[in-house]
């Protein structure tokens, strides 16, 4: 791509951006991202997170998902972020973050000592760095996707919920099928706050079967 069209586009995203009515309102609420909006409307229609509950976000960065879920959970509940990112500091008691990548081999014992129990609830809004060819980018976020089902199986409580972000495409269903023989409940979701012609939606798979 030439500068100038390196340019026109990125003159373009602002524009989007400042007249994004989700990306006005965090500002004005105080959010890290538009991406809070996404997950409060999902515990608005399924009510996943509970005062008291230990919540894991992974991919946590820039902190919105994390600001929400310590909302939830109260001075009584605790939140866990995860990030190959640094998080700056939130001011939020009952938030604590690791730098952490999660296909680390130590992941599940890296988040388990920093909770120091098993978690009621796993976030997920995890995305690879986007090539801009979309069969790859599909590609590499189900493999994050999978590797978050499998470390779930480890780090949930029985009865316990998940909310992760799928890329549409030739694996999506995949990944929802291995939901269904965990979970009680599956549903494919997609947040009135997702942007216009993404590709993405959310799965929330609630009563964890334990193994």
């Amino acid at each position: 791509m030439s500068g100038a069209l390196r340019l026109k586009s990125k003159r373009r995203w602002l524009h989007e951006r400042r007249s994004d009515p989700y990306f006005l309102l965090s500002k004005k609420e105080g959010y890290r991202s538009r991406a809070s909006f996404k997950l409060k409307q999902i515990l608005d229609e399924y009510r996943i997170i509970r005062p008291g509950d230990i919540v894991l976000d992974i991919g946590c960065a820039p902190g919105g998902w994390l600001q929400v879920a310590s909302e939830e959970v109260g001075d009584s509940g605790m939140v866990v972020g995860v990030d190959l990112k640094r998080v700056e500091d939130l001011g939020l008691e009952n938030v604590k973050t690791l730098v952490l990548d999660v296909f680390d081999e130590r992941f599940v014992n890296r988040v388990l000592d920093a909770s120091g129990e098993k978690f009621n609830v796993i976030l997920s809004d995890l995305s690879p760095n986007m090539s801009g060819i979309y069969e790859l980018d599909h590609v590499k976020q189900i493999e994050m996707v999978e590797r978050v089902i499998n470390v779930s199986r480890d780090l949930l409580k029985r009865n316990g919920s998940i909310v992760i972000k799928v890329f549409e495409g030739e694996y999506s269903d995949r990944v929802e099928k291995r939901a269904f023989r965990m979970f009680r409940f599956v549903k494919r979701v997609k947040p009135k706050a997702s942007r216009k012609g993404s590709s993405e939606h959310y799965l929330v798979a609630k009563f964890f079967k334990g193994f």
